[in-house]
């Protein structure tokens, strides 16, 4: 909940930072300064980077503030019921399992099992997939970061547009006024798209992508798990250490509230360490 609130308060202070900026110029100078950095950052943009990233872009982005993310919890029972179905019913049987699995980088690692490939093959298929992936994000990344440098750059390029109608017009006080005004709002709203707008965006990316990467991870070890038969528990536990306590997903939700629930109960969290009996303990040097 509190990280849809502190997005949307921060909108709400750009507006009102804006408001109170329109309020001190006219409509035409906030127009114009910020269809200097739109405009001039944008057209920079477009031409540096292919068109279908800004799509691709945009999507992730909604993706990223939307708040939705792989449950990792959910995957990992997913991989583990996989593995029973390998060991138990073999290959055909997955095979057929393999038509009802959403996530498609799964289910290609799946439909490799059944097919037969070998497990050097289904690793490097698997790997060049995840390079791909990350090639793919930073390359948003890249393009995002693009945007936080150039917004202040046609900031200034703004200003310097305003300083020169200011001298041009040295003998006329009303536009030496919307000179100097030009000059400083766009300055203001570059830094402003800058560090209210993409700069945010490119932490939010950025925590996305390493929740995506950690899911792409689990899938290659647990893939490469099922293709060695290895025990479904052995897989889950061991897949469940690997994410550890930096996602708070599902799983480690659950463990703390196991853990509160037992100090609620007033349990021990600790086993009390076994003594030998004293009958088997060795006789002490003399």
């Amino acid at each position: 909940m509190l990280q849809k609130i502190l997005p949307a308060a921060g909108v709400v202070v750009f507006i009102l930072l804006s408001g109170t900026v329109s309020e001190l110029s006219s409509i035409v100078l906030n127009i114009k300064s910020n269809l200097i950095i739109l405009a001039g950052a944008f057209v920079c943009a477009l031409m540096s980077y292919p068109f279908h990233l800004f799509s691709d872009l945009l999507v992730n982005i909604r993706k990223a503030f939307s708040g939705q993310k792989a449950n990792l919890n959910a995957l990992i029972k997913q991989i583990e019921v996989l593995a029973t179905i390998r060991r138990r019913d073999g290959q055909l049987v997955l095979d057929e399992k393999s038509e009802t699995i959403d996530n498609p980088f799964l289910k290609m690692g799946i439909e490799m099992i059944a097919d037969g490939f070998d497990r050097y093959t289904i690793f490097k298929t698997l790997e060049q997939r995840y390079d791909n992936f990350l090639q793919a994000r930073r390359s948003q990344a890249d393009l995002i970061n693009t945007f936080i440098k150039l917004m202040p750059v046609f900031g200034f390029v703004g200003t310097i547009i305003g300083l020169i109608n200011v001298l041009n017009n040295m003998g006329s006080p009303e536009l030496i006024g919307k000179g100097v005004a030009t000059a400083l709002l766009t300055t203001f709203y570059g830094l402003l798209y800058a560090n209210v707008i993409f700069l945010p965006i490119a932490k939010k990316l950025a925590e996305k992508t390493k929740h995506d990467a950690m899911e792409l991870t689990l899938i290659i070890e647990g893939v490469l798990d099922i293709a060695d038969k290895s025990n479904a528990k052995a897989i889950g536990y061991r897949l469940r250490y690997c994410i550890g306590d930096y996602f708070q997903d599902d799983w480690t939700a659950g463990r703390k509230n196991l853990a509160r629930n037992r100090k609620n109960m007033k349990l021990p969290m600790k086993l009390t360490r076994l003594q030998p009996h004293p009958e088997k303990q060795e006789p002490m040097a003399g």
